[in-house]
């Protein structure tokens, strides 16, 4: 019967239109409907490598790729980079490891990115997955949150390319839940229409708390109907924090506001770069606008880099009329390569002028962009990223507490002794450690994503009591006890303290969190230049 149901969501995913004329026509469908499902079985036993291909928890969509809950720790695609591979592998070997008593947390992301169709890479994706396993190892293996029990696996979930398989992805994920002690979801990826749309549906359908690492969209803790979703909660802050402390920098560095721009784009259905714009347009009014509209949907061998170029060389010759000294680029951090690489490369007066470019934490996946670095590297542009978390944010080696927790998560990340400390963090029981490269890092991605894991595990414990039984049977239990991680109840995350607002327009939402300012440089490296800006706490007293 799996794969009878696998083959009828593969189905549904491949011919849409004529899965619904068959919902829509039930009795005029009754015989082909009878028809389709002697097809299904008859495919079901005649052509078992396509149903193999994706594993328990999972279906195949219309790309090809397995979307779902990956229970097994198996391929999400044919022919995955090799380190994806790896991560997978010791997913699996942590699972294989954990006895009865546990609950489990899935991450979930567009794990089946398309070159040149998504805006992030696989490259981006691995810092998310490495700092979860980072935060489940420090569960597992020692007693930093919230003591030792229940024990904790991490399951991989698939959104599909451009997040568009989501729902077909939160089914199998509500279907899963009970039977494999799933008691939350974290990650998201990206601030979209269909990431905020799929916690909705996790925390209505699936019945489980979502606390995003990166979705930084102001409205990403709203439903698609505009209602509270009272189930969401995120480590990072929101865009508008983010462009108040940009819009600081850049006052800092340019006092004419008539020497700003802002490049914004209007692509629809996508929340980070809709909010990023509207909210730098308030926060620096005098600033002249340059809008575009970045590619869609594009066919898999299509790459969006062609066209941006074409656009930008013709927005660059606009743009280059008010002689600007800064732009604030409000776009994907992808897409950010390209319109440097336009600049500098283009036609104009302005190409060989200095220009500071600034643009939100999505400027992190641009770091290991050829065609940005190659710009920096002609000493004309300097390309600087809001970033929601920083290695090097905490400044020299000072003994504040929020160094400390940072220095011992990247002890715990990379398996080397500690930066400032010079120790090393051992598995209480001996496990062998964690050996992740420190530039994945970089971003602060991985950061972010340990975080999120660290609340969703803290939160599972509190409300277990040492038994999973009951957090399993009623996960939303732990909304509460999330609520109250505030004050006196704050907990100390590798991106500074995590504590939620009091605030109901700011429903969870961080507070006080830092939000470092970080110039990419043109080997790749990155460098925190300013660091004076933090979310604000709004009752401040209302412990």
């Amino acid at each position: 019967m799996d794969r009878i149901r696998k083959l009828l969501r593969w189905f549904t995913h491949r011919f849409p239109r004529l899965a619904n004329w068959v919902l829509r026509r039930p009795v005029l469908a009754t015989g082909f409907a009878t028809l389709t499902v002697v097809v299904l079985v008859a495919a079901a036993l005649l052509v078992p490598p396509l149903l193999a291909r994706c594993g328990d928890g999972m279906a195949p969509d219309a790309n090809d790729a397995c979307v779902g809950i990956d229970l097994d720790s198996s391929q999400f695609r044919q022919n995955e980079p090799e380190h994806m591979r790896e991560l997978e592998a010791t997913v699996r070997a942590n699972n294989a490891a954990v006895g009865d008593n546990y609950v489990s947390v899935v991450m979930f992301q567009d794990m089946t990115p398309n070159e040149g169709v998504d805006t992030r890479l696989y490259p981006d994706l691995y810092p998310d997955i490495e700092g979860a396993i980072a935060g489940v190892w420090r569960a597992n293996h020692t007693a930093a949150f919230q003591g030792s029990v229940p024990k904790v696996k991490l399951f991989l979930a698939n959104m599909g390319s451009q997040y568009a398989s989501w729902s077909e992805a939160v089914d199998e994920i509500s279907e899963h839940a009970a039977g494999n002690h799933v008691v939350s979801v974290i990650g998201l990826g990206q601030s979209m229409d269909n990431t905020r749309a799929a916690a909705a549906k996790l925390t209505a359908q699936a019945h489980l708390p979502v606390i995003g690492a990166t979705v930084t969209g102001d409205t990403m803790n709203l439903t698609p109907e505009g209602k509270l979703n009272t189930g969401f909660f995120r480590t990072s802050p929101t865009n508008t924090h983010s462009v108040a402390a940009a819009a600081r920098y850049i006052a800092g560095i340019e006092p004419d506001p008539s020497r700003v721009a802002i490049v914004q784009d209007n692509i629809p259905g996508d929340d980070y770069t809709q909010t990023l714009g509207s909210r730098a347009v308030k926060e620096m009014p005098a600033a002249h606008r340059f809008p575009f509209t970045s590619p869609g949907a594009l066919p898999r061998d299509v790459s969006r880099t062609d066209p941006l170029l074409t656009q930008f060389a013709y927005l660059n010759q606009n743009l280059c009329s008010v002689a600007p000294t800064v732009v604030y680029f409000t776009g994907r951090g992808t897409d950010l390569g390209p319109f440097v690489q336009s600049w500098t490369q283009g036609n104009t007066p302005c190409a060989n002028g200095k220009l500071t470019v600034v643009t939100g934490d999505d400027g992190g996946s641009a770091i290991n962009e050829a065609s940005l670095r190659d710009a920096v590297r002609g000493g004309h542009v300097r390309v600087l990223f809001t970033s929601l978390a920083s290695p090097d944010e905490w400044g020299p080696c000072n003994g504040t507490a929020e160094q400390a927790a940072y220095n011992t998560f990247q002890a715990v990340f990379t398996g080397r002794p500690g930066v400032c400390n010079g120790q090393s963090v051992r598995a209480d029981d001996g496990a062998a450690s964690l050996t992740f490269p420190v530039a994945d890092l970089s971003s602060g991605e991985g950061i972010l994503a340990h975080d999120a894991m660290m609340v969703a595990v803290m939160a599972a414990r509190r409300a277990a009591n040492g038994n999973a039984d009951p957090v399993v049977r009623t996960p939303l239990s732990q909304i509460g006890l999330i609520e109250e991680m505030r004050c006196q109840n704050a907990v100390q995350g590798a991106s500074g303290t995590i504590q939620f607002s009091p605030d109901q327009a700011q429903y969870g939402n961080p507070v006080e969190k830092p939000f470092p300012i970080v110039e990419i440089r043109a080997d790749g490296s990155t460098a925190t230049v300013w660091n004076k800006a933090v979310t604000s706490a709004t009752p401040r007293t209302s412990c």
